[in-house]
C-alpha cells in the first residue's frame, strides 16, 4: 500500500525554511531557485491542508501546524541521516572514531594506551569526547564511552572494562604515618567529588564500620583538581587507585590507610545500540577490552 507522505523534496525544504527562518537562504541551502523553493513548501501546504508558514517582511516564522509538524519531523530525518551514514561506513575500518571519557580518566588511563591503537589501525582518527558525568553521555555524539557506575544504560551495550579500586591517599607531609583507626583519617578535612559523594560511607562499609562522620572538606568537580589538592596537602580524599597510581609511584601521593576497596560499581565500556556491528566500531571495542586486564 502506497503510504500518505509527502515527497522528502518538499519536507527537506520546510525544515531547511524553518531553521533559517527565509525562503531565500533556505532555497540556497537546498540548491535551488527560490521560485521552485516556494512550490516546494505551497505543495506541502497544500498536502497537509495547512499554511506551514507565516511571512513578515524578508522572514518567515512557523505557525502553530508548521511548529508541530517541525517538532515531529526533525528527530525523524536526523535518524535517517544517521541511518544512511552508518549504512554507508558500516563496513569502513578507516574514517574518524567519537570515544567518550571523564577528563582525568581519558588523560590518565585513555591517552597512554591510544600510541598503540594508532600503530593498530593507522588509518583511523580517534577522537576524544568529554564529560562530567553520566548524564552527559550523547549516543548520537559517541562512538563509544567509558563510563563508571552500574548498568543498564539505555541505549547502549555495557561491556565490563575493569573494577574500580578505591584508596584513601594524602600528601606525604600531612600525616606523620598511616593512623592504626581509620576514624582518625576524618581528623583531617576530607575531600570529596561532586559526583562521588558516597565515596567515603562505601570506603568504610567495606572497611567494617560506619562512617564515624559526615564528610566535611571541599568539593571538586572533576578528579584532576581533587588530587592535586591532596596533593598540596588540603586534607584526605578516597580516590580510584588508577587515577593516583602516577602520584603513588613517584611519592607526591601515599596511602593514607592500607585498605583498598573494590565497590560493586565499576567501569563500563558502552557502545550505542545503533552503533553496534560497525567495523570500526567493534574493532577499537575489542582493542579497548583487551587493554583492561590489569588496567
Amino acid at each position: 500500500m502506497r503510504r500518505k507522505i509527502p515527497p522528502t523534496s518538499a519536507l527537506l525544504c520546510f525544515e531547511a525554511a524553518a531553521r533559517s527562518g527565509s525562503f531565500a537562504q533556505g532555497a540556497r541551502a537546498m540548491n535551488l531557485s527560490q521560485s521552485a523553493f516556494s512550490r516546494q513548501i505551497q505543495g506541502l501546504e497544500a498536502q497537509t491542508g495547512q499554511t506551514l508558514f507565516k511571512r513578515e517582511r524578508q522572514r518567515v516564522h512557523l505557525t502553530g501546524a508548521g511548529g508541530m509538524l517541525l517538532q515531529e519531523l526533525a528527530p525523524q530525518l536526523e535518524a535517517l541521516e544517521a541511518t544512511f551514514y552508518r549504512l554507508r561506513t558500516r563496513d569502513n575500518p578507516y574514517g574518524a572514531l567519537n570515544i567518550g571519557t571523564y577528563p582525568t580518566l581519558g588523560s590518565r588511563w585513555l591517552m597512554p594506551r591510544l600510541a598503540e591503537l594508532a600503530q593498530a589501525l593507522p588509518r583511523l582518527t580517534v577522537n576524544t569526547i568529554t564529560y562530567l558525568d553520566n548524564a552527559q553521555v550523547d549516543a548520537s555524539l559517541v562512538d563509544l564511552a567509558i563510563v563508571q557506575g552500574d548498568p543498564p544504560w539505555p541505549g547502549f551495550r555495557a561491556d565490563l572494562l575493569m573494577p574500580e579500586t578505591l584508596v584513601a591517599v594524602a600528601a606525604p607531609g600531612l600525616l606523620e604515618a598511616p593512623p592504626q583507626e581509620a576514624a582518625r583519617l576524618l581528623d583531617h578535612p576530607s575531600l570529596q567529588h561532586t559526583t562521588r559523594p558516597l565515596s567515603w560511607q562505601i570506603w568504610f562499609e567495606d572497611l567494617g564500620q560506619a562512617l564515624p562522620a559526615r564528610p566535611t572538606g571541599p568539593l571538586f568537580s572533576q578528579f584532576e583538581m581533587l588530587i592535586d589538592a591532596v596533593k598540596y596537602g588540603h586534607g584526605v580524599a578516597i580516590l580510584p587507585e588508577l587515577l593516583v597510581r602516577r602520584e603513588l609511584a613517584e611519592g607526591s601521593l601515599t596511602l593514607a590507610h592500607p585498605h583498598r576497596c573494590t565497590p560493586a560499581s565499576a567501569y563500563y565500556l558502552l557502545t550505542p545500540q545503533a552503533k553496534t556491528g560497525i567495523s570500526r566500531i567493534e574493532r577499537v571495542r575489542t582493542w579497548l577490552l583487551e587493554q583492561a586486564p590489569g588496567a
